[in-house]
């Protein structure tokens, strides 16, 4: 017993010897944490408080979140946000919902990977950089703000840097733009550049876009369309709920521009189009030419509206063309069709295929709202002749036919990009540079611009081959930037894409006499340019700069002035 309390009292004594001032313990400190030496204790990581941000106007600082947010309305209610809208039209808004799995499982197609060529035909122009499938109507802010081709304007001393695109770009992505006009008026909205109202674009597509606030009645909320519906004589109030359904989809999916004048405002290049009538708008721009340059549909109404006004999107900056771009026209591609197996299938509506009637649990009948071509839910009328399993080889045979007029031997993207580095060749070998060179892309167009204004030989002669390259590349994007064409008009677009093909065969013949004159060498070989990352740098492009660009925009601008949410 003695044995042990002795044991003990040694064991108690060598440890108090081993907790002496000049012995202390090591202490170790977890993630977070720092050793105080002068209390042996760990203490938590002293954080530097955020960066204070400047919010946009209209938007307040979240002191939790430290981001910018359009504050919560105190007055009446806010239908341009559509779940405003839920309490009153619940089993709408949750199909509108559904538009959020309106996208592949494996993200958007990246069509610029897919098909080269388009980074050619638009070189210089901001679809060069970036062009993906669409994505559900969830995601078009979203979209908008990411795609490189809005750029990456930052702001250096209060100074907007890098701004790209005007502000009426917001025009088919959001509600907001409608209040917008209302509150600050559609010309001074549009007389600014892109960025100026990213803070005022919290909403994306949805219920305001189409519908009087709070009510089932369907409205044209751009003032532009409208005007451009009058132009046609198809004023929205005299029309039948089908035909004004067409026209709140026309809204966005169709073609329009804007030039500069008044007041950079959308608008529709319609002053000439009879609608579903084949016309020749020849008179337009005073042609006397017999190879029916300017007769058809809408593509030559619009054609013949942009020559006579000498008009161009951009100058492509690879050839020099003075090109237009297409932008969707699935209106005009709908409301030109003249045939069909039956004549009833041209009363079909965009909302006949893409918005068909259902019922809810209650019994209740209503328009689906997720906006997609599902052949299960077609109306009766439809599924009387066709089943939902004969669309799919149908669709796909109309698609082969289009795309053996794209793909196939002799068809239109690879030939057009040979014109565009054709042309390029017979610059380079006159002395005038461009990209070949090393120049810029804005140092490219000023020289191809110089040159052709310069009243010499080979002005008059690359004015001639330049514009059946802008003519053959207008009808081909007049059918192929138009989605679902293969479905709504796939006669249009076999006969906008044979006409297209037509041309280059002359221009190709026109080419090979400048290359015999000035560039007997050139030979082109399409393998220097049959991938994205070899076409891009060839139009002038660095991807890891533009995206390096985005990252830094979106990351210090956006997410912290911005309130809209980027859907991943």
């Amino acid at each position: 017993m003695m044995r042990n309390k002795l044991l003990v009292a040694v064991a108690i004594s060598a440890a108090l010897a081993g907790c002496n001032d000049d012995d202390t313990i090591q202490v170790e400190c977890g993630e977070g944490s720092v050793l105080n030496p002068e209390t042996n204790i760990c203490e938590v990581t002293p954080v530097e408080p955020p960066p204070a941000v400047e919010c946009g106007e209209g938007t307040v600082l979240n002191p939790e979140t430290n981001q910018c947010e359009i504050p919560p309305t105190t007055g009446p209610t806010d239908f341009y946000n559509s779940d405003n809208w839920a309490e009153s039209f619940p089993t709408q808004h949750a199909s509108w919902a559904e538009t959020e799995q309106n996208t592949p499982e494996a993200g958007p197609t990246d069509l610029l990977e897919a098909n080269p060529n388009l980074v050619v035909a638009w070189a210089g122009y901001g679809f060069a950089k970036d062009y993906n499938r669409a994505r559900g109507h969830h995601f078009a802010l979203t979209d908008v703000i990411s795609t490189l081709r809005t750029g990456s304007p930052m702001l250096v001393d209060g100074v907007v840097v890098g701004e790209a695109m005007p502000a009426s770009c917001w025009g088919c992505k959001t509600p907001d733009i409608a209040r917008m006009y209302d509150e600050v008026g559609e010309a001074n909205f549009s007389n600014n550049s892109w960025s100026t109202w990213g803070h005022e674009m919290a909403n994306t597509i949805g219920c305001a876009d189409c519908h009087e606030l709070g009510e089932d009645q369907i409205r044209l909320s751009r003032p532009y369309t409208d005007r451009a519906m009058t132009t046609i004589g198809r004023t929205f109030e005299a029309q039948d709920a089908g035909e004004k359904a067409n026209q709140v989809c026309a809204q966005c999916h169709v073609e329009y521009y804007f030039d500069g004048t008044d007041s950079k405002k959308v608008k529709y290049p319609w002053d000439h189009w009879v609608p579903g009538v084949n016309t020749n708008y020849a008179s337009v721009v005073s042609y006397e030419g017999t190879d029916g340059l300017y007769e058809g549909f809408a593509a030559e109404a619009q054609l013949a509206y942009f020559d006579a006004k000498g008009y161009k999107d951009w100058t492509n900056a690879i050839s020099g063309t003075p090109n237009l771009k297409t932008q969707h026209p699935e209106y005009e591609n709908l409301v030109d069709r003249t045939s069909h197996t039956m004549s009833s299938h041209l009363d079909f509506t965009c909302a006949t295929c893409h918005m068909p009637k259902a019922e809810n649990d209650s019994g209740m009948e209503y328009s689906r709202h997720n906006v997609r071509f599902d052949a299960n839910n077609l109306p009766s009328s439809c599924l009387g002749c066709h089943s939902a399993e004969s669309f799919e080889p149908m669709l796909k045979a109309r698609k082969d036919e289009i795309n053996a007029l794209r793909f196939g031997e002799n068809g239109t993207d690879a030939r057009l990009t040979e014109l565009h580095f054709t042309a390029q060749a017979i610059w380079s070998a006159n002395g005038v540079e461009g990209l070949a060179e090393g120049k810029t892309i804005g140092e490219a167009k000023a020289n191809y611009e110089g040159a052709l204004k310069a009243g010499t030989e080979l002005a008059g002669e690359m004015n001639s081959l330049l514009t059946k390259i802008r003519n053959a590349q207008w009808f081909w994007d007049s059918a192929t930037a138009s989605h679902g064409i293969h479905a709504h008009n796939k006669a249009e677009a076999v006969r906008l894409l044979t006409k297209s093909n037509a041309i280059i065969d002359a221009a190709l013949v026109e080419a090979a006499t400048l290359v015999a004159k000035y560039a007997p060498d050139y030979v082109f070989d399409i393998t220097t340019v049959d991938t994205k990352a070899k076409a891009q740098p060839l139009a002038g492009l660095d991807l890891e700069k533009m995206e390096a660009d985005k990252d830094k925009f979106l990351s210090e601008r956006v997410e912290k002035e911005w309130p809209h949410p980027l859907k991943p």
